[in-house]
């Protein structure tokens, strides 16, 4: 019999974790700890599989749950309120109640170890009792998400659903398996928040949400960790497999995925040397709103954000670091980041903005963990989401045995490793061309298989010769990298000025530029997958008929 390995901060108030400890079982209480700062060094020294939050719960954080996922130990957490129960759910710990019995939690830390065993898992999951009859033993922190009225693939489920109907092929163990004792029947273990049977009387009306659950947010930040880990199974032949089948996306083993709703997140990205990321994410927002699009611009620079400053925004609050500090207590949601972002409104249209960093000194707001949430839920409000980058790319090597310090270069790594176009930017002179090359290199390593696609900018005959565009193609093509070059900018330092003066867009100034055309003509499409491959063959047969 193999033996989960526990470390848990503080108890509950009926001593569940006392109990746990003194009975031997399937469960080891392997360490209890008094705050949350020695449970996370137990985790990562590897001792333990679960850990159990029965304190201090209110100090949770996206940042530490995820690095506790990193290193392969799940997060149980007690939730003594549907608040509270929202928020671990939203930061994508497993929920109890807080008068849970010693049976149930035990069942809850074994299943969220069985549903990491799944190959197809998308959290912390495992099949929800209400599938099969009676919910004797749910635990469910989805806060009301389960409602009469709607369908069930409509339901957003429980990420620690323990399955507690007769007959059920996944039942909860018994309580001497897990090393508890038997408990007052009368006693009330899942309350009503939880997931548990609901009050005698007439059923209250269950709202319908405007927008994704918390629970959604965390299973999708889940399953994108998962295709990163499982290449071989792409989002994109995934989603299409599905939507063949179903006609909606495939969800994993008692957990339904949030629609995607086809949003593209772009990333304007760099080398060093201020090649023009903030003049081409800016215009190329304004572009793309005024073609009809829902778009929204974040500035995740965290060495000189600058786009408030281009756009003539007073800003002071650097809205992009407001959003991640909400998204890392998991309290942000899509009302809320609109509400944090700025709506800039120009003649041609109107798009979202997050401001970026008012100091490059508050770079360690912007975690990874809390970054990833804040672009899944842009990718939710918006139909477009274009990120200006930093330049950097370097993990911070130096750091590398501390797994809990912040990173400088995290938000960019993180725009970077979500994104799905990535506009790589470089000036057209002796210096822009190599640091571009060089940095596609870096680029390649930290973005295997992205779709990335080199702009070159500040196009002039000063600094290439005579027929830039066509001297910098067969240059390209003799020392370069094997991506081609897909767009050429024109220099015209003139207008640029003008525009960051006045703190307006290209199509304002100046609407018949060729810079302003050329930056309308980059399209925001993802690629598609083998286009030619039916055409071609298509032709073959017509050639083999002849």
């Amino acid at each position: 019999m193999n033996i989960v390995s526990v470390v848990s901060v503080g108890d509950t108030a009926t001593g569940v974790i006392d109990e746990l400890a003194a009975s031997p079982g399937k469960l080891s209480i392997v360490r209890r700890c008094p705050e949350l700062a020695q449970l996370l060094a137990a985790c990562q020294s590897g001792l333990a599989q679960v850990a159990v939050v029965a304190q201090c719960a209110g100090d949770l954080t996206a940042t530490l749950v995820d690095r506790l996922t990193a290193v392969g130990v799940s997060v149980v957490a007690v939730a003594d309120s549907p608040e509270d129960a929202r928020r671990l759910r939203n930061l994508g710990a497993s929920v109890v109640s807080g008068n849970v019995s010693a049976e149930l939690l035990g069942a809850a830390v074994l299943g969220a170890v069985e549903s990491r065993r799944h190959h197809l898992s998308t959290g912390f999951a495992v099949p929800d009792a209400r599938e099969s009859g009676p919910a004797g033993g749910v635990i469910d922190g989805s806060a009301g998400d389960a409602s009469p009225s709607r369908s069930e693939p409509e339901r957003v489920r429980s990420s620690t659903a323990v399955p507690g109907a007769q007959g059920h092929s996944n039942s909860p163990p018994s309580p001497s398996s897990l090393g508890a004792r038997p408990r007052d029947s009368g006693r009330q273990d899942v309350p009503a928040y939880l997931g548990g049977p609901p009050p005698p009387g007439p059923a209250a009306p269950q709202p319908v949400r405007p927008h994704m659950s918390p629970a959604g947010i965390a299973a999708k930040v889940r399953a994108r960790l998962h295709r990163e880990q499982n290449p071989q199974r792409s989002r994109r032949g995934h989603q299409k497999a599905a939507t063949q089948k179903t006609g909606k996306q495939a969800p994993g083993p008692g957990t339904t995925l949030p629609q995607g709703g086809g949003s593209t997140l772009v990333a304007v990205w760099g080398p060093t040397g201020s090649p023009g990321r903030t003049t081409v994410a800016i215009n190329l927002a304004a572009e793309q709103a005024a073609s009809g699009r829902s778009v929204m611009l974040i500035d995740a620079d965290s060495f000189g954000a600058s786009i408030a400053a281009a756009l003539g925004l007073l800003d002071e609050s650097a809205s992009f670091a407001q959003a991640c500090r909400v998204a890392d207590q998991g309290q942000l949601n899509v009302a809320q980041l609109s509400r944090i972002s700025t709506q800039v409104v120009f003649s041609g249209g109107a798009f979202s903005l997050l401001t970026g960093l008012t100091r490059p000194d508050r770079w360690p707001e912007l975690r990874a963990a809390a970054v990833q949430r804040v672009l899944l839920l842009a990718k939710e409000m918006a139909d477009l989401v274009i990120v200006d980058c930093g330049f950097s790319l370097e993990s911070d090597e130096e750091l590398s045995y501390d797994t809990v310090a912040p990173r400088r270069n995290a938000a960019t790594l993180m725009v970077l490793s979500q994104a799905d176009i990535i506009y790589a930017l470089g000036s057209s002179d002796p210096v822009g061309i190599p640091r571009l090359i060089r940095g596609l290199a870096e680029l390649a390593q930290h973005c295997p298989g992205a779709d990335v696609r080199v702009v070159v900018n500040k196009v002039r005959r000063r600094a290439v010769g005579g027929a830039p565009e066509r001297a910098l193609a067969q240059a390209w093509e003799r020392f370069g990298p094997p991506l081609p070059i897909k767009h050429f900018l024109p220099w015209e330092p003139e207008l640029t000025d003008k525009a960051l003066l006045e703190g307006r867009l290209l199509q304002e100034i100046a609407p018949d530029a060729p810079l302003r055309k050329a930056i309308r003509d980059i399209s925001c499409a993802a690629v598609q997958r083998n286009p030619e491959s039916a055409v071609r063959n298509a032709t073959a047969k017509l050639e083999v008929q002849r």
